[in-house]
């Protein structure tokens, strides 16, 4: 007798039609056919390795199982490789990660084996300095030179360090600068050792004498303009500051706002008033400029 097909492979995994035949000494056959299943009940085999991964610039990290994967095999060939962990965040910074991974074959028998993976953040921190700015000595002909990152002149932001506190600015906060040209520089550095540096250009002008009415007051801009729900005051200058006062067009006081704090910039809320145009008249140490402002 004989039967057809007699070999399988796994390309014929499940329910197969086989033929049997059977012959006499005379030649006379006769046939049957039968149903042969073929079944992978084998499971694969797999090797892990570890793997260091870093944290993008949300923080975040997420791995393709495969790169933990040293080496596999299955007799019918592996289907799917999975883990049990694949995201990861700053948290996961510090102490390897066990994660678990599983090679499965198109019949579902499956190994598993155990990597560790380290996560590293190599990102510095993004470090914004002001643009170059010029501004008048203090009385004495020197300027006290302002901590930047304290007034938010400067500013740090991190993709796992909130907020950055390991910062330094040279020269340093309270420094007394005579009139000429200086360079601010700033450092930050994240938990992790990771640094960047900004710097700006400080020109510090002569103090300005008792009859001295040369103070550009054209430098005080509002932007944008127009505009909704809030408009800056820009000093590039530093022009000491002391109020700001909002008019309608009918010249009625709207609003007074203290400015005394204000070195560079200044956010003023007009959320409340109603869509017109409006004057904004800013007082200044020496004088007073009005700016017309269009609240939409």
């Amino acid at each position: 007798f004989s039967v057809s097909p007699d070999t399988f492979t796994c390309a014929e995994l499940g329910d197969n039609d086989v033929t049997i035949t059977v012959t006499d000494d005379a030649g006379n056959t006769a046939t049957c056919t039968a149903v042969v299943t073929v079944e992978d009940i084998t499971n694969p085999t797999v090797v892990c390795m570890d793997a260091t991964v870093e944290v993008d610039a949300n923080g975040t990290a997420t791995i393709d199982p495969a790169i933990l994967v040293a080496s596999s095999d299955d007799a019918c060939g592996v289907a799917a490789i999975s883990a049990d962990i694949v995201d990861f965040t700053c948290d996961d910074i510090g102490t390897p990660v066990e994660v678990t991974v599983m090679v499965e074959d198109a019949s579902g028998n499956s190994a598993t084996c155990t990597a560790m993976v380290t996560v590293v953040d190599l990102l510095a921190p993004t470090l914004t300095c002001p643009a170059d700015i010029t501004v008048n000595a203090d009385t004495g002909d020197q300027y006290s030179l302002p901590d930047y990152f304290a007034t938010g002149g400067v500013t740090a932001v991190d993709n796992c360090t909130d907020p950055v506190v390991i910062t330094s600015q040279t020269p340093a906060a309270g420094s007394l600068l005579d009139p000429g040209v200086y360079t601010i520089a700033f450092t930050a550095e994240d938990a992790y050792g990771n640094e960047s540096t900004c710097e700006f250009e400080l020109t510090v002008d002569k103090a300005l004498g008792i009859n001295d009415n040369s103070i550009n007051l054209s430098s005080l801009t509002l932007y944008p303009n127009p505009a909704s729900d809030y408009v800056m005051l820009s000093n590039p200058k530093n022009i000491p500051l002391k109020d700001v006062s909002i008019y309608d067009v009918t010249g009625r006081l709207i609003k007074t706002i203290d400015a005394s704090q204000t070195t560079l910039e200044m956010t003023i809320d007009i959320s409340e008033l109603a869509s017109a145009t409006y004057m904004v008249l800013i007082n200044t140490e020496g004088g007073q400029i009005t700016k017309q402002l269009v609240k939409e």
